[in-house]
């Protein structure tokens, strides 16, 4: 577990289930699960080098802050105007993707049904 991020779900009153991502130093995103999944998608991509794209950005609707990652040969950093930026190696890079896709994918299902 990353020392630089945390993931937990919490409930908004007009867009339901959300994804809170609080990077260290910055303050917290609000992500739906299509926007969590889309992130985790586009970091997948950087990580297994099918995508020559240098930055990540989203100003995901239910935050009042956008998401901004930049690639660097280490992994990614993080960056939020005003605040301090954060570099996540690689297997951070992977471990966020992962837990993003995860939390698209299981509201997803729950969704469905």
């Amino acid at each position: 577990m990353s020392h630089n991020f945390a993931l937990a779900a919490t409930q908004h009153l007009a867009f339901g289930r959300l994804l809170t991502l609080s990077v260290i130093g910055q303050p917290p995103m609000r992500f739906t699960a299509q926007e969590a999944s889309i992130v985790a998608q586009a970091l997948a991509a950087i990580v297994a080098s099918r995508s020559t794209e240098r930055q990540i950005y989203m100003s995901p609707i239910a935050s009042d802050r956008e998401f901004s990652a930049n690639v660097k040969t280490g992994g990614v950093v993080i960056t939020f105007d005003g605040c301090a930026d954060v570099a996540l190696n690689w297997s951070e890079t992977v471990e966020l993707a992962r837990e993003l896709a995860t939390f698209g994918a299981a509201f997803t299902a729950v969704a469905r049904k």
